[in-house]
């Protein structure tokens, strides 16, 4: 495979075309998670509640994506042979996900809050549609030898984009304190919601006008079979998910279970982190809740590129192993000062690194997972192997926040005995 990475050479302004996709993506998730639960705490919700409600795109999505990426992987020949497999999907779920999303804002600025449920709902389903066909769409275009290092320029993007909308959460969203001190939303978020939503559609229509995913598609599979790499498309149209993995001889299927396995554990971790941050910053640090995440994002930006140089010398495992070193690193500091009961000040300053260690150890890890896992695929179960992948996150990210609520709340019973 070395061979083959120095021969072929990714097309870099490509992956940064077929990336726009994943980059709305992580613009939407950062504002969703920061946003709905201050929007929940608006109508009186505790941290186990919102804990609950916010696992629920997650509860569709274990349920949704593996689906999706099976569609897509079956998406009729007909329209596929004009349209392409992935992009009818990613088009529709993006420009619909925008639109209800500001509904979302409506209901929240209105206090309506069966609107606002019942928005969320669709939005989070229409977010579904296009994620794992998103996703797939990478290694469909991309030869096999060079995919990790379309995934870094992929994570790049998505970082980017998790880094705009924090910039213009902390410029844009409005706080001020209350007789407590503690911080509060303000204002209606139009400006905010607005620019996100427009982002999505916009790039949508480009990817429209520059993706000619038929076309990628074909130069990917002449470049595979110029350098002899098997890549077999394989009629699957009769098989459930379940026999998608079928074709696995039983040691590649023991790998995909400890990969999958693996994945489930750190976004538990990560999650566990981020989850209901925005309202522990402004509620206890008494701060905006955007430098620390700034702060992980620039993390993981500097990551991306050298993971994928040190994934080469050591191997993809031995590279996942130190993203997770990092991270563990990263939460042990955070709980030795919590657990310690120390001061907000304290706890501010121990963000910091706690943030750095752990956006720097989730990209070592990010680049090379996803790749682990859909190279034991084919062509043509790339969508089933990528909505797998994504159903094990989704699980994860489940359990964590409404765990995380339990402990928030017992930690605040706690401390008013």
């Amino acid at each position: 495979m070395e061979n083959h990475e120095a021969e072929l050479r990714l097309n870099v302004p490509r992956t940064v075309i077929v990336g726009l996709a994943f980059f709305t993506i992580s613009m939407f998730w950062q504002i969703y998670d920061s946003l709905m639960p201050l929007f929940l705490k608006d109508f009186g919700f505790g941290a186990t509640l919102r804990g609950v409600i916010m696992a629920m795109d997650n509860v569709l999505a274990v349920v949704l994506l593996p689906f999706m990426g099976l569609w897509s992987d079956r998406f009729p020949m007909k329209l596929r042979s004009k349209f392409g497999r992935r992009m009818p999907f990613i088009v529709t779920g993006s420009v619909l996900a925008a639109i209800t999303f500001m509904l979302v804002n409506f209901a929240h600025n209105t206090m309506n809050l069966a609107l606002m449920l019942s928005s969320a709902a669709f939005v989070l389903v229409f977010m579904c549609l296009y994620r794992s066909p998103a996703v797939a769409l990478m290694p469909d275009v991309t030869p096999k030898p060079i995919r990790s290092n379309a995934n870094a320029v992929i994570n790049i993007m998505g970082t980017i984009g998790g880094v705009i909308t924090l910039l213009l959460m902390q410029f844009l969203l409005v706080t001020e304190e209350d007789v407590s001190g503690e911080l509060t939303v303000i204002g209606n978020n139009w400006a905010l919601v607005s620019i996100i939503s427009a982002f999505m559609i916009l790039a949508a229509v480009v990817m429209v006008i520059k993706v000619k995913e038929n076309k990628f598609a074909e130069e990917s599979r002449a470049a595979m079979a110029e350098f002899e790499i098997e890549d077999k498309e394989e009629p699957v149209k009769k098989q459930s998910a379940l026999k998608v993995l079928g074709a696995l001889t039983r040691p590649q299927l023991k790998s995909l279970l400890f990969i999958l396995l693996s994945v489930f554990l750190w976004y538990m971790a990560y999650n566990a982190l981020t989850t209901h941050f925005s309202v522990f910053s402004m509620s206890v640090l008494k701060a905006k809740f955007t430098l620390p995440l700034l702060v992980a994002n620039a993390a993981a930006f500097l990551m991306f590129i050298p993971s994928v140089e040190i994934g080469k010398r050591i191997g993809r495992k031995k590279t996942v192993m130190l993203g997770e070193a990092m991270m563990i690193a990263g939460l042990a500091l955070a709980s030795v000062f919590l657990l310690a009961g120390a001061s907000a000040g304290l706890l501010k300053a121990a963000m910091y690194p706690t943030f750095i260690l752990v956006g720097g150890g989730w990209a070592t890890i990010n680049v090379h997972s996803y790749i682990m896992c859909v190279e034991l695929s084919s062509e043509s179960t790339t969508g089933a192997y990528t909505g797998l992948y994504y159903a094990f996150t989704m699980t994860a990210q489940i359990i964590t926040p409404i765990l995380a609520g339990l402990v928030m709340d017992y930690i605040s019973v706690r401390s008013e005995e």
